[in-house]
């Protein structure tokens, strides 16, 4: 075997990665000649983080090595690629859970976590900086599976899995990437997402030992007690049992980076996203090649970053822009003057409000509750659901629906449906987390119509084109899956999510929904 030859570059960064490179013994250099030719020889580069804490301080420079695995070919560098990350939701429901149970949270870090996994395939890359490669003449075989390469994180993902189910721990067949473990009435979950590992524990012995023997097989970093995650900041109260998600500063930072696009609008202030009645469309989408579009193109690559960034926000913590985010993001690839102008308006409604946190205050007396609502529109309606679990909002969603509604009512029907499949969902993955489910589920709906329809075959000449699709909700009732009750629009906390409501209105449900719990 070749002998390894550090050439020294500037940066702790770098020299950390290189070296637990060379530890791992991720590649061995050949001979370029010695490649079978018209094999494929990848180049590299480093990519550069800062990962900060949680009060925003830096906790350290990272710098990765990445292979450009665009360059790989299917059916010979690789072949499946598939590999998912713990679901949004059910962090936040596993959250509330432990805020009400007083359950210890604490998260894991697996360092290089992708090199712990090795690869079946022959892969050639060119030596990184900071090898001696003497001249292009030596060139990387591929060891371990390195960050960029397609199959990548399907092989970390796979390693990890099996790892965690040799340990005793039991696979979620709902969401994979959670795993359940129980003994003598203790319970500890992880919940995966990549190389970060959140741990949800009744007994810090049993803990412990996981620790030990996750350690022993990988390079760990134990974090100690969650305060921070995927860019969110964990506050809790254990003598209240209650807990905070916070993202201001992800959220300042989008501000700061962004700010200068505010120009006059600067010294205005908002108290809802979107102006009332907006309804962004594509007729105002600039034609490619006229004028417009060219004065649009300095504007689009801060239009994706500034949607993107929004989508994150709704995703996680921010309910309240999760209908303007999910608007803006229809227009990514070319977006008009009134769409960019209204990312701006998200924008400065977000910087009054900044410290808006996603606040869960848990009532175990309270099982699931689901609220549902559709604006009707001549073309894609849109529905919005909210669902809460011991009175804490842990799942949202804003969607345009896929096919054309004939009425009001059909479209409120239509909604309803899609928060019951997303209630079929939580309820399978309350069951893998122990809870016992024995009664239906309520789905609360503001019209009165389809709540009618999701029991009875109503207003048949009116519905008769959706009979099948209406089957499937009526068939959920029968079986006591769900339950579709009526309330008033005037506390639909799911409003907010279907349209661009007036402040009024919106500073009221935003309100109700905060004195929920």
């Amino acid at each position: 075997m070749l002998e390894w030859t550090l050439i020294t570059l500037p940066g702790e960064a770098v020299a950390k990665e290189l070296t637990g490179l060379v530890a791992l013994k991720t590649w061995d250099l050949v001979p370029l000649i010695s490649v079978p030719a018209g094999a494929n020889v990848m180049h590299c580069h480093f990519v550069f983080a800062i990962k900060r804490k949680a009060d925003g301080s830096i906790d350290k420079f990272k710098a990765r090595l990445v292979a450009d695995g665009n360059t790989q070919k299917h059916g010979v560098d690789f072949n499946r690629v598939f590999a998912t990350v713990v679901k949004a939701l059910t962090i936040r429901l596993v959250l509330a859970i432990a805020a009400a149970r007083d359950y210890n949270l604490t998260s894991l870090d697996i360092r290089q976590a992708y090199l712990q996994a090795t690869i079946d395939e022959d892969l050639y890359m060119r030596a990184p900086p900071g090898i001696n490669s003497r001249g292009g003449e030596l060139v990387c075989k591929l060891r371990r599976s390195l960050y960029g390469l397609k199959q990548a994180g399907r092989e970390w993902a796979q390693l990890l899995s099996s790892f965690l189910v040799s340990w005793g721990f039991v696979r979620s067949t709902i969401d994979v990437c959670l795993y359940t473990y129980e003994q003598s009435g203790s319970i500890l979950w992880a919940l995966v997402y990549v190389d970060d590992i959140l741990i949800v524990d009744s007994c810090p012995d049993l803990r412990a030992r996981f620790v030990a023997d996750i350690s022993k097989r990988f390079p760990t970093e134990d974090k100690g007690e969650l305060e921070w995650i995927l860019n969110t900041a964990i506050t809790r109260d254990r003598a209240a049992r209650t807990l905070n998600l916070s993202q201001a500063l992800y959220t300042a930072d989008l501000i700061t980076k962004f700010g200068s696009y505010f120009e006059r609008s600067r010294s205005r202030h908002f108290d809802s996203p979107m102006e009332e009645g907006l309804e962004l469309s594509p007729a105002d989408q600039p034609v490619p090649g006229s004028v417009e579009h060219d004065e649009m193109s300095q504007f689009r690559e801060a239009y994706m970053a500034i949607v993107g960034a929004l989508l994150w926000l709704a995703n996680m913590t921010r309910v309240d822009i999760a209908y303007s985010a999910s608007q803006l993001a229809r227009f990514m690839t070319n977006p008009g003057p009134s769409h960019f102008k209204a990312a701006i308006r998200v924008l400065l409604y977000l910087r009054d409000t900044t410290d808006r946190a996603l606040m869960m205050r848990p009532d175990p007396d309270r099982g699931l509750e689901s609220f549902v609502d559709s604006s009707w529109a001549t073309k894609f309606s849109c529905s919005g659901g909210m669902f809460f679990f011991y009175g804490c909002l842990f799942h949202w969603f804003s969607k345009m629906q896929r096919s054309v509604t004939l009425s009001s009512a059909e479209a409120e029907f239509f909604g309803t449906m899609l928060a019951a499949k997303e209630v079929i969902f939580i309820r399978e993955l309350l069951i893998d987390l122990g809870f016992i489910i024995d009664a239906a589920s309520v789905i609360k709906c503001d019209s009165k119509s389809a709540v009618g329809m999701a029991f009875d075959p109503v207003a048949f000449k009116k519905t008769k084109h959706i009979l099948r699709a209406a089957e499937f909700l009526r068939d959920l009732v029968t079986r006591e899956v769900v339950s579709v009750e009526h309330i008033s629009g005037a506390v639909m906390l799911a409003d907010i999510l279907t349209k661009a409501a007036s402040r009024g209105v919106f500073v009221d449900l935003i309100k109700q929904l905060d004195s929920f719990a």
